[in-house]
């Protein structure tokens, strides 16, 4: 789980424009580095579920986990606001220096497996923009498959299915 120590490694993440433009938010500094680690601690306190910290060697490099989304208007929301419209999404994120080692997927099929067996998921995506292709890579190499373009506040998605084991 992230906790607040987090920020100085977060800052790798949220100062790179070019990771930030995946996730929904524009480069920043300190200040949003403690938001996002805010925000990640509030998803689990709200939802029980929420993104884990992907640690490589004491550091954080990412993080990987659940987002629950309202499915009548796509936006992040909790299980209590949401009832029967919540949808779970996997979602990762992981620091430029770390691309092209594996590590994201690595870290979401651990997270994909936890919720299937742990949290009794029974349906999983994945949201990502189609022109995201490291993503979509992760996507097709745990198997998930295209099912439907869903319109958000962060621009249309491409929603990826997870199969469940």
């Amino acid at each position: 789980m992230p906790q607040h120590e987090d920020v100085d490694d977060v800052l790798a993440i949220v100062e790179d424009g070019e990771v930030m433009r995946w996730i929904g938010g524009e480069a920043g500094g300190r200040e949003t580095a403690v938001q996002q680690v805010e925000n990640w601690i509030a998803r689990w306190n709200a939802n029980g579920v929420g993104p884990f910290a992907v640690v490589l060697d004491g550091r954080v490099i990412g993080r990987a986990g659940l987002l629950v989304w309202d499915r009548r208007s796509w936006q992040p929301s909790t299980y209590e606001l949401a009832g029967e419209h919540a949808v779970e999404e996997l979602g990762w994120v992981i620091a430029r220096a770390h691309w092209g080692q594996g590590l994201a997927t690595e870290a979401a099929r651990a997270v994909r497996e936890w919720a299937y067996a742990e949290r009794n998921i029974d349906r999983l995506i994945s949201l990502i923009d189609p022109k995201n292709t490291r993503s979509i890579r992760v996507a097709d190499k745990l198997g998930a498959v295209p099912d439907e373009l869903v319109a958000t506040a962060y621009g249309a998605l491409l929603s990826w299915l997870h199969p469940s084991p």
